[in-house]
């Protein structure tokens, strides 16, 4: 009961933020919601079974206008993870850090409005971005691409999961399996029934609740605060950490977003081009919008703890709760249909992406239909089981929870080492051995920046975590570190080095193998001459 005793000042009198019965109700009424809207998905794609019905379960093919996929993008982005590290961003960043993360959330989107389109374009008939991978580089680079993308997304999901469960416990004092549970089962049950079309079609209902909820919270908590001009100051600052953390945030989640193969369906459920365009704009305005409100809210949690005598707010990460335990009653209660929307979007739309990795091979086997629905099925029940119990572990312990979240380091990390190799490959210049060597170069630079600060092989390999894990202990570690800042700038540039001249050098290679080839059939023709 970590937050309530933290907002309440940590007195054995506290109280939650909202009732039981409360919670219960808008736990379930929302997930029942849900699961309605996504049914009425369901006779588009059972009709006949024939394979046009098993491809728009799994990828929604050509479907989509410009403003569902925009509320898609903006529902399916927006997790419950929104509520906890963007006011904690603003606090401990300022101006600069609120800036970055609202940028670097809706960034890859933008960057999707031009990548999203010339994939397509190249691999009509794919589920995702890997499709597009093996039909270029082949097998090895298509399965490096499948793992990497697995982990951030199977972490992203175990992480939305806790936070469902630690949300209704500090909300309501209720169980966290009461409310974690149920959520997982449900989503997966309409995801199962209905594939991505259920859940484009709850992430239209979920973006429309979010938009208004945010907009409706936000007003009565802006018009009661009270905070003097010295405080607001001191909590609003540029400075050079922040415009570390800035950059450091864009690169970060670029490259894990540009992974996310959640988003890659929406490329393909798209009805064309220019309505995936328009829906992108409109999904990275809406999630811009959002992340800096509730950065901004963290600021202004700040400046208000200031001018108590002693602050209270020691825990960065919950300040928009602070900011709710002075509101009425139904802010809060609000609040968490908020949170569990965001939730629900979430978790629905990663466990439709992490289908799409296999769904190309599931569609090639020469199996009935039946056969071929039930196994996608089939994978979506085995994500979700080893996520409900690692996510019900970690409600139990605030480490455990923790350090799931750290995990986001490795993934963030290890995607951004492939984007660049991967990304170049749309140019024809790019070969499959010049990729792989690019990929290989980000990780040797990765071993050997942590090895020359800390001279040994394994701060080299816990340098993967950012040295958020492992035995070496710096003053500094994660992304407040510097050294952060350092290899999430420098390592795309090393990945684009290694890539272009082994590509380059291949490519020499070809053309002296060419002559090579042709010249004793040049010095047959002087001899006959």
């Amino acid at each position: 009961m970590v937050l309530r005793s933290l907002l309440e000042g940590g007195t054995p009198a506290a109280t939650f933020l909202i009732s039981e019965g409360a919670a219960y109700g808008i736990t379930y009424g929302m997930l029942a919601l849900c699961a309605i809207v996504a049914c009425l998905a369901m006779p588009f794609i059972y009709k006949g079974m024939t394979k046009e019905g098993q491809d728009f379960w799994y990828s929604a093919r050509g479907s989509q206008r410009w403003i569902s996929l925009g509320l898609s993008y903006f529902a399916s982005s927006m997790g419950a993870w929104v509520i906890f590290a963007a006011p904690e961003v603003g606090i401990l960043s300022g101006w600069w850090g609120l800036l970055g993360y609202a940028l670097a959330s809706s960034v890859p989107l933008l960057a999707l409005c031009i990548l999203g389109p010339l994939v397509r374009r190249r691999f009509e008939d794919g589920f995702c971005l890997s499709d597009w991978v093996l039909e270029r580089f082949g097998r090895v680079m298509q399965v490096y691409v499948a793992i990497v993308s697995v982990f951030y997304m199977w972490i992203y999901l175990v992480a939305e999961l806790t936070s469902m469960g630690n949300l209704v416990r500090d909300f309501a004092g209720l169980n966290p399996l009461a409310a974690l549970v149920p959520l997982s089962l449900v989503t997966m049950c309409y995801t199962m029934a209905a594939g991505l079309p259920a859940s484009i079609w709850t992430d239209r209902l979920q973006g429309v609740v979010m938009v208004i909820i945010i907009a409706v919270v936000i007003i009565p908590i802006f018009s009661s605060l009270s905070i003097r001009n010295e405080n607001w100051h001191q909590a609003s600052f540029w400075n050079d950490k922040g415009f570390e953390s800035m950059v450091t945030l864009i690169l970060a989640i670029l490259g894990a977003a540009l992974f996310d193969m959640g988003a890659w369906q929406r490329v393909y459920a798209a009805k064309d081009d220019g309505q995936l365009r328009k829906g992108l704009i409109f999904g990275a305005v809406l999630i811009f919008w959002a992340m800096f409100l509730f950065g901004l809210l963290g600021m202004l949690a700040e400046a208000q703890d200031l001018g108590r005598s002693p602050p209270t707010l020691t825990i960065k990460a919950l300040a928009f709760f602070d900011l709710l335990r002075s509101q009425a009653g139904w802010v809060p209660t609000l609040a968490y249909a908020l949170a569990t929307c965001m939730v629900a979007s979430s978790v629905d739309s990663l466990q439709t992406g992490l289908l799409s990795v296999v769904s190309r091979a599931i569609m090639d086997l020469d199996i009935s239909p039946a056969k071929r629905m039930g196994l996608g099925q089939l994978f979506v029940l085995s994500v979700n089981i080893p996520a409900i119990i690692l996510s019900s572990e970690a409600t139990k312990s605030p480490d455990l929870g923790f350090n799931i979240i750290n995990l986001f380091l490795i993934a963030d990390l290890l995607t951004l080492s492939i984007t660049v190799p991967v990304f170049l490959g749309l140019f024809p210049f790019v070969t499959q051995r010049g990729v792989l060597a690019g990929c290989a170069c980000g990780l040797l630079f990765i071993m050997s920046f942590g090895w020359l600060e800390f001279g040994t092989f394994v701060a080299a390999l816990e340098m993967f975590t950012l040295m958020a894990f492992g035995n070496t202990k710096p003053p500094e570690s994660g992304l407040t570190a510097s050294r952060t800042c350092i290899v999430f700038f420098v390592l795309p540039i090393v990945t684009c080095v290694g890539t272009l001249l082994v590509s380059w050098m291949e490519r020499v290679w070809e053309k002296l193998s060419v002559a090579q080839q042709q010249e004793p059939h040049d010095a047959s023709k002087l001899a006959v001459i």
